[in-house]
């Protein structure tokens, strides 16, 4: 379901670019790109054939897209439980206060609780979908009982009920036992493992309450899962502070422990000071590029892609994804508080323009506000940018520390992955070109 709001946005419909394999253009509403016939740029540069009118052209909707305008209010489809309101490390920037949320989430949550989510969500689920449940804190293996009890609550039921039934967690990964490593391996879970690069990073930026590192006890902990991931995706997250430097080799770092992947993220909202300013984006872009780079030429090795950025920048790409939103807060997908609250992110745990509902139901109004708000048509700072519908005006909870620098950081990186995606398939029919 759907609610037709919004006007269409002002913004530039195309954008030109160059890579190794030629010219190509960018057509933004819908996300189409096309190779540009040497002819054709030469004609568009003198000014010889109108690119607008060509551009209105292949911009059109076809019966199977919706209105970019459009408010889309699907049934929820994953739902995360804050499960634990404590943690076992001491991370400066945890936008949760180990789970605490500053107060809000005062106690971990209880077994009935979780149940009634669960229920909540199997209840508006569309069944030929995949449904997620996961889990969330603080450390959520601080309140283990439930999870277990939550996973196989959720398997049970959502089998008598023909749903394909998916989890996911993240985790610091020092308390991961073999019980835990049991579950995951049996289970379609995503296990995300908070890792920040070597040792000496790691320990600075995750030390445990008592100030000792952690990066060895999770490596001791972790080498099982990853050696034998089962049904189990793992996956590490880096968080880069604005002191951040030398990311390849706390990249490199990461991938010696033994994961597949691993993605980095700039913290742009910290609890301490450590949140990137204006002058942090361009050394970032620069690293990241980099490290990308070296992934683009393991790519044309026959070899996968390592960078979680890269890999899932390249696939939107190749699908043509345009969306309003950035993700499925408040949409598809819902964060249930310990006291039994939904709200549109679990990155805002006690903030009432986040707060939506409960396991009973979700205020459609309160729902439709908070995503007519949020609607990439109605930020100011999007309307005019060519890269409105493949970044979709980023994380609702960040938008309050938008900058020209960061909005610059995305278009940077943007350009570089449609580059990069030209050159990956230049030998291969994957696109349709002009001729």
């Amino acid at each position: 379901m759907a609610i037709h709001a919004l006007p269409h946005a002002g913004g530039p419909d195309y954008k030109r670019f160059r890579s190794a394999a030629g010219d190509h253009i960018l057509v933004v509403p819908y996300s189409r790109l096309f190779d540009v016939p040497p002819d054709l740029a030469t004609s568009w540069d003198r000014g010889e054939t109108e690119i607008d009118k060509v551009v209105s052209e292949l911009a059109e909707m076809v019966p199977i897209e919706a209105e970019l305008s459009q408010i889309p209010l699907p049934d929820p489809q994953s739902i995360s439980l804050n499960v634990s309101s404590s943690c076992n490390l001491s991370c400066g920037y945890c936008y949760a206060d180990r789970g605490g949320f500053s107060g809000k989430q005062a106690s971990r949550m209880e077994t009935e609780t979780a149940y009634r989510a669960i229920d909540g969500l199997f209840a508006k689920a569309t069944p030929n979908a995949p449904v997620t449940v996961g889990f969330l804190g603080g450390e959520p293996l601080m309140n283990r009982k439930l999870v277990h009890d939550a996973v196989r609550y959720a398997s049970s039921t959502g089998a008598a009920k023909g749903l394909d039934v998916r989890f996911s967690i993240t985790t610091n990964g020092t308390l991961v036992t073999d019980e835990d490593i049991a579950m995951f391996r049996s289970n379609r879970f995503a296990v995300t493992i908070s890792v920040d690069g070597d040792r000496e990073r790691h320990d600075a930026q995750r030390p445990d309450r008592r100030g000792r590192g952690s990066r060895e006890i999770l490596v001791k902990r972790l080498a099982p899962l990853l050696n034998e991931p089962g049904l189990a995706q793992v996956a590490a997250r880096m968080s880069v502070r604005n002191n951040g430097s030398d990311l390849q080799s706390q990249f490199d770092s990461v991938m010696k422990i033994g994961f597949k992947e691993a993605g980095i993220s700039p913290l742009r909202k910290a609890a301490d000071d450590s949140g990137f300013g204006e002058g942090d984006y361009a050394s970032y872009l620069s690293e990241l590029i980099g490290i990308a780079a070296g992934e683009v030429a393991r790519a044309e090795e026959g070899k996968p892609i390592r960078l979680t950025n890269l890999m899932i920048a390249l696939r939107q790409i190749h699908r043509g994804w345009a969306a309003p939103f950035a993700c499925g807060a408040g949409g598809g997908y819902f964060s249930v508080a310990s006291d039994g609250k939904w709200y549109a992110c679990h990155r805002a745990i006690g903030e009432s323009d986040f707060e939506l509902g409960d396991s009973s139901g979700i205020d459609s109004a309160r729902r439709t506000a908070f995503l007519t708000e949020r609607h990439v048509h109605n930020q100011t700072d999007c309307q005019s940018c060519w890269a409105r519908y493949l970044c979709s005006g980023g994380c609702h909870q960040e938008a309050s520390v938008r900058t020209p620098a960061s909005c610059d950081f995305v278009r940077g990186w943007l350009t570089f992955c449609l580059q990069k995606y030209c050159e990956l398939t230049a030998a291969h029919s994957v696109r349709t070109d002009l001729t």
